[in-house]
């Protein structure tokens, strides 16, 4: 009877997670070599010209992005403007970083990451306002928050951090926080010592009221 090998003991070590950047970048080398292979090649310039135009605005960044994707071996032309899209830090190309909050204890690892001020939207699935409130809000995220490029690293940093909880998913953190209306935003300050500082009702000024609790929370003189 054929008895399955024992697995190699870890010595309560985890195993190393290998980030999703590294993934992407090893699929783009493995296509760039696919295709640098592939008898068809004279038929790509068309596909190129369709996806990649050689129009595209060469910005100062892309140079060193460009030498970063060879190193790891893409180099097919297209596949370093994919690349390129992927890792640039040019203001037009990055988006705002809302981290997505599960759990309470999701909840601490959040607001224990540094001292600047959290803001946190409280949203349903069911709640008709909250998809209207939700553009403001990324708007504003993207305004004052951290901002990063398309492979999740974050390249620009905001005075203000933001966060998003879908009430569906955490009940009992909601019944917890004492959140009974959607949407609904909290402000914390953030770091070892974090508190509670305030809550917002997301009226048509909310957008607005946000900013004043940031601006009159940040300020020396403010007593929170």
């Amino acid at each position: 009877m054929h008895r399955p090998t024992p697995a190699a003991p870890t010595h309560g070590h985890r195993p190393r997670r290998t980030s999703p950047l590294t993934i992407a970048a090893f699929a783009l080398g493995m296509m760039s070599r696919s295709i640098s292979r592939c008898d068809a090649y004279v038929a790509v310039p068309a596909y190129s010209s369709f996806h990649c135009p050689p129009a595209i605005k060469h910005r100062s960044s892309d140079d060193a992005i460009i030498n970063r994707g060879r190193r790891i071996g893409v180099t097919y032309p297209p596949v370093l403007r994919l690349f390129r899209e992927l890792l640039s830090d040019d203001e037009e190309d990055l988006r705002a970083n809302i981290a997505v909050i599960n759990r309470q204890d999701g909840l601490d690892d959040f607001l224990g990451q540094d001292d600047r001020l959290c803001v946190i939207k409280f949203y349903a699935p069911f709640c008709k306002a909250c998809r209207a409130f939700g553009i403001k809000f990324r708007k504003l995220a993207t305004e004052r928050g951290d901002r990063t490029n398309a492979a999740g690293e974050i390249v620009k940093r905001g005075d203000v951090r933001f966060g998003e909880i879908e009430y569906s998913g955490n009940i009992m953190l909601c019944k917890n926080l004492s959140i009974t209306t959607f949407p609904a935003v909290l402000i914390f300050r953030g770091g070892e010592d974090c508190e509670r500082l305030r809550e917002i009702v997301c009226k048509e000024t909310a957008i607005e009221d946000i900013i004043f609790e940031i601006e009159r929370l940040k300020s020396p003189m403010s007593g929170t």
